[in-house]
């Protein structure tokens, strides 16, 4: 079965099958393909559709698979594999910007009652802030800068701030898993890219 005949397989079967292999359902799988075309952030190429390079990055991603299993399954190159991948990764960044938004800080915009004693007691609020270890999959020659604290797999320390609703406003992902934590926070609140959310000055 070609990569494309697997991908229409997925996507015209049933939402289960669609869930199984990629940790999304077949409906979500539709609207976040059209999603990134229409915004332009991912396009079809010759021979391999939006949504076969997406379901290749889905499965990768979902099933912690090699590019080699990956290869065979959808029946590309390596090479091609790895191109998809990273241009759907790419591609995610400007989707990551657009879906994980600071809640405003101004109290009076975000009133539920259920968190209006916690807005009293930490006015001008911006969530809860820590970090935590994510495995990664690095490539060999990075893999030494990505081990340590006793482990033999890769880490990054990746740091996030989630509102009362538990809803994540702002993550900072890629420093080493060895790298302390008061070091990640220094450089993204000194990072004028980093995007941080201060609270309002003066609180």
């Amino acid at each position: 079965m070609s990569g494309h005949q697997h991908t229409q397989e997925l996507l015209h079967g049933t939402s289960t099958q669609c869930h199984e292999l990629m940790h999304l359902s077949h409906e979500a799988n539709v609207l976040l393909c059209n999603h990134f075309r229409r915004n332009k952030w991912l396009q079809s190429s010759r021979h391999i559709s939006v949504e076969e390079k997406m379901t290749m990055f889905l499965t990768t991603i979902a099933e912690n698979k090699r590019f080699r299993i990956i290869k065979r399954r959808f029946q590309h190159s390596k090479k091609i594999v790895h191109r998809c991948f990273h241009e759907v990764l790419n591609a995610m960044i400007p989707f990551s910007r657009e879906i994980i938004v600071p809640t405003n800080s101004n109290a009076t915009m975000n009133s539920l009652e259920r968190h209006r004693r916690l807005k009293e007691i930490f006015p001008g609020e911006i969530g809860a802030l820590d970090g935590t270890l994510v495995h990664v999959v690095m490539p060999a020659h990075q893999q030494t800068r990505y081990k340590g604290r006793g482990k033999r797999e890769c880490f990054q320390n990746v740091l996030g701030i989630c509102d009362f609703d538990m809803i994540f406003t702002f993550v900072w992902a890629g420093w080493e898993g060895i790298t302390l934590e008061s070091q990640v926070l220094k450089e993204v609140a000194f990072n004028p890219t980093s995007g941080f959310p201060f609270p309002p000055l003066g609180l």
